[in-house]
């Protein structure tokens, strides 16, 4: 993308997913014009990382931001830490879960079923403000299906498992690729993971959408979705499971960091 030194920056979103943080500014026209990718480490770090980078945007310091997180809802801590580091430099005016981002993405503030198959795995079904949640509990040994679950198969197959204690959730997930890179490359034992991780995800959506014989409408998000491979595997995996009920699964278009920036526009405050 073309640098625009000239075009003021409107409103900022942060998206800290479980490996990559990833950060939008949108002009007036909610155009992205600057974008930014950094791993994700400790929360208490973000600070540190965040300000210099939006400092040296045009419009950046007085910029409306809001910043996705994962933990926001399980973790309260964050968001006063992040107002207090930010604030006095940076015009912060919401701290959100990155599944709220996503789902905004997805449904622009509407009802509708979102499936994340990243570092974790999780569901939420309802609207901003009223979500159900499902999954998402993180377990020592990874949401089943998730791409930390995917990993660590991997290390145990490599027999080095115990590696996984040491690693950080994202490190331990980028795993997972090894796994699928197998699988389409013929190894049966990955394509059976693969599968398996699959089928945790279309049972865990299936669980989310409850019994109502309504239609469903979903969206799919996270790092694994974005592998066609595994896409594709999980969409029949899906149809499987839900045989006999309708779904229509909703394209996400708009990136997470840019929905949080989008979200910062309806709810900018003056400096």
């Amino acid at each position: 993308m073309p640098k625009k030194q000239n075009t003021r920056i409107a409103a900022i979103g942060v998206d800290r997913g479980g490996t990559w943080t990833r950060v939008a500014a949108l002009d007036s026209r909610l155009r992205p014009i600057r974008t930014a990718r950094i791993r994700t480490a400790p929360l208490r770090s973000l600070p540190k990382k965040l300000l210099p980078l939006v400092s040296r945007w045009p419009g950046g310091t007085e910029a409306p931001l809001v910043i996705a997180t994962r933990g926001a809802f399980s973790k309260p801590w964050k968001k006063p830490f992040l107002f207090k580091a930010l604030s006095p430099k940076l015009n912060l005016i919401k701290v959100i879960s990155d599944a709220e981002a996503a789902h905004f993405a997805a449904f622009r503030g509407k009802t509708g079923l979102l499936l994340i198959a990243g570092t974790g795995a999780v569901a939420f079904t309802g609207r901003p403000g009223a979500f159900k949640k499902t999954g998402g509990f993180n377990p020592a040994s990874g949401d089943p299906g998730s791409g930390r679950w995917l990993g660590r198969q991997y290390l145990s197959i490599r027999g080095r498992l115990r590696e996984a204690g040491q690693m950080g959730h994202g490190r331990s997930a980028a795993y997972a690729k090894r796994i699928i890179s197998l699988a389409l490359s013929g190894n049966e034992r990955c394509a059976e993971l693969a599968a398996r991780a699959q089928g945790e995800l279309a049972a865990l959506l299936k669980e989310a959408a409850g019994k109502t014989a309504a239609p469903i409408k979903a969206a799919l998000a996270g790092g694994l979705i974005a592998n066609q491979y595994f896409r594709a595997g999980l969409l029949i995996k899906i149809k499987q499971a839900l045989k006999g009920r309708k779904i229509v699964f909703v394209k996400t278009l708009l990136p997470a960091e840019q929905a949080a920036a989008r979200l910062a526009l309806q709810g900018r405050k003056p400096r």
